[in-house]
């Protein structure tokens, strides 16, 4: 089923986690056949990339195929705010993005990250339709996704106000978001766990951790990574370590290079800092790297560097403070490089400690992470061992597998969300795109669902039976009564018979005789067909099949209306469904008048060409 998908994220990026979990979302949407766009500001990393003139007055946003990203990318006037830091807010949001769910048809919006006012709005603007669809409005249905990337609000990273400022937005926002959404996505079982004492609801939490980039390995297979290699400057039988992320307190490279320093007599061991930083913290780092001969400092690489520094790493160290799960890890645990973390976080999720690389004790065991490294150096077997088990925990986290999964719930929470679950799964799941259920009627073994296209028609009980009506297949409606002339056809032939019966018993022999009294008895159990009964109802006995009959056609008759189709045979519906024929009138008055708009359009400007 094609969807109209909208990701919104605060800024782009090429080396955020976050953000590149958003727009490989986009990627990855688009590839399965849907429409998907990213709605986002006009930042990247920070720095304001076009200027808020440039946005479309009335609608607040401007759209274009970004060509750097490769993804339909809609930007929104937005700020970076004071408060909270590290934030971007957008300006006036539930008006522009109703306007751009009119103009691009959204019906799923997916939200990413915490403390700002993306999530919050979105929730506000999903309760809102659905209130005007619960007072008998008419809104087209929206699954709304949130994808929090949930870290504590600890200590070891936040200073005490913005500390607090999270819990506060944790304990009064996040709950409302909880209560909407149709799809929660955790990056990890922990973090799960954390939503639901929260308050989300268990079977609405959908595992999403991340997602390699299978695509960009598969593009870049054939890289020679011997170039690479050169650029390093170091003899090709070193063992490379890798650091590859965002250079910043967060991740703790500084822990890396004290590492490094540690392991400068190993001249086959050399270590590589890769990523970006544009803080003093960075400035530090790359000075301290530069001090020590076992270290290649490289700064931002862009993604044909990333995937080469993988292939040519053989191990990678995150000894990080705060991680919800590690987009890095699972990259280089793809291409079979074990880790060596400090296991915070959902990384003792991803990583488990001796089976996918070694966990040490925290952000600060540096002697614990120069242990590890010469362990696994110094024995090909475990590395393999590691290395293997790497490739295999990752096989189910690509981001087109990820999709593709979530791509299937979502679908079925559209079809929760359009009412469309009253239909069988084997009708809807043929659709091409979703449709909304707006109205259902039942009565007997018969049920009607009209949606904004057509009526669904079923009927029967074992073996149900679905009629597809387009509206505007209808070609008219007879008011009819239908009668049940079979029981009528059989009442008069049993009284036949009895009127018979005395002039057939000598032509027909007597054991055929008793087979149709015996075949009569059990049509009419109350009858006695013996000659000891009373001569009055002997009398009258030829009448009382054909009275039966009659009761029983008088009670079947009834009302009702039958539908002719274009293309199909006429369809019969009981009087019980009047409210549905005056439904589909409704449609047709409707389907007309905006015909004969059209109409008249055409001819003004026809008269005005004149």
């Amino acid at each position: 089923m094609k969807k109209r998908i909208g990701v919104i994220m605060y800024q782009t990026s090429k080396n955020k986690g976050q953000e590149l979990v958003a727009q490989r979302m986009v990627r990855g949407f688009i590839k399965l056949g849907n429409e998907a766009y990213l709605i986002t500001s006009l930042y990247h990393d920070g720095v304001e990339i076009i200027p808020p003139e440039s946005l479309n007055e009335d609608k607040g946003y401007a759209y274009s195929e970004d060509s750097e990203l490769g993804i339909p990318v809609i930007r929104v006037n937005s700020y970076v705010t004071r408060w909270p830091p590290r934030r971007i807010v957008f300006k006036d949001f539930i008006y522009t993005l109703e306007r751009i769910i009119n103009e691009f048809r959204l019906n799923v919006l997916i939200t990413h990250s915490t403390l700002w006012g993306g999530p919050e709005e979105v929730a506000k603007f999903v309760e809102w339709r659905r209130s005007i669809k619960n007072l008998g409005g008419y809104q087209d249905p929206i699954v709304f996704c949130h994808m929090s990337h949930f870290q504590e609000p600890s200590p070891k990273r936040y200073s005490l106000s913005e500390r607090t400022f999270r819990m506060a937005w944790n304990k009064l926002s996040l709950p409302q978001i909880l209560r909407e959404v149709n799809l929660l996505l955790v990056v990890t079982p922990y973090e799960e766990e954390v939503k639901v004492k929260m308050g989300a609801k268990r079977e609405k939490c959908f595992l999403f951790p991340g997602g390699v980039d299978d695509e960009a390995f598969l593009r870049f297979s054939s890289l020679d990574t011997q170039e690479f290699f050169k650029r390093l400057n170091v003899k090709d039988n070193v063992k490379i370590i890798s650091y590859l992320g965002s250079i910043e307190e967060r991740k703790n490279p500084l822990a890396v290079l004290k590492v490094a320093e540690k392991l400068q007599k190993r001249h086959d061991i050399h270590f590589v800092i890769a990523g970006y930083g544009n803080s003093s913290y960075a400035n530090r780092v790359n000075e301290v790297a530069k001090k020590l001969s076992n270290v290649t400092y490289l700064g931002e690489i862009n993604e044909k560097e990333k995937i080469q520094l993988i292939k040519l790493s053989y191990l990678n160290i995150i000894m990080s403070k705060l991680e919800a799960l590690g987009l890095t890890q699972l990259e280089f645990m793809f291409h079979g490089v074990p880790v060596v973390t400090s296991a915070v976080g959902g990384q003792s999720w991803l990583i488990r400690n001796e089976q996918e690389g070694i966990h040490v004790n925290g952000p600060d065991d540096i002697n614990g992470a120069v242990g590890a490294i010469v362990r696994i150096v110094d024995d090909p077997q475990l590395w393999i061992r590691l290395s293997t088990n790497a490739k295999n925990r990752v096989k189910s986290f690509t981001i087109s597998r990820l999709i593709h999964e979530l791509d299937r719930a979502i679908t079925e929470e559209l079809v929760k969300e359009s009412g469309l679950s009253q239909i069988p799964p084997y009708v809807h799941s043929t659709f091409l795109e979703p449709e909304q259920v707006l109205r259902s009627w039942s009565s007997g073994t018969r049920k009607v669902v009209a949606t904004n296209r057509r009526l669904f028609i079923k009927h029967g009980v074992i073996s149900k039976k679905v009629l597809e009506v387009p509206y505007g297949n209808i070609t008219s409606i007879e008011h009819m009564r239908r009668y049940s002339w079979k029981t009528l056809l059989l009442g008069s032939i049993a009284s036949i018979f009895f009127i018979i019966e005395p002039y057939l018993s000598p032509i027909f022999s007597k054991a055929l005789i008793a087979k149709i009294e015996g075949f009569l008895r059990l049509l009419f159990p109350n009858i006695s067909l013996q000659f000891n009964i009373p001569d009055v109802l002997l009398d009258n006995l030829p009448l009382i099949p054909i009275s039966i009959a009659l009761v029983i056609f008088i009670i079947q008759s009834r009302t009702g209306f039958t539908l002719n189709c274009a293309g199909m045979k006429p369809i019969y519906l009981p009087h019980a469904f009047q409210e549905a024929i005056s439904y589909i009138r409704s449609i047709q008055d409707q389907q007309f008048k905006t015909v004969q708009g059209g109409v008249r359009l055409r001819m003004r400007e026809h008269t005005s060409e004149q």
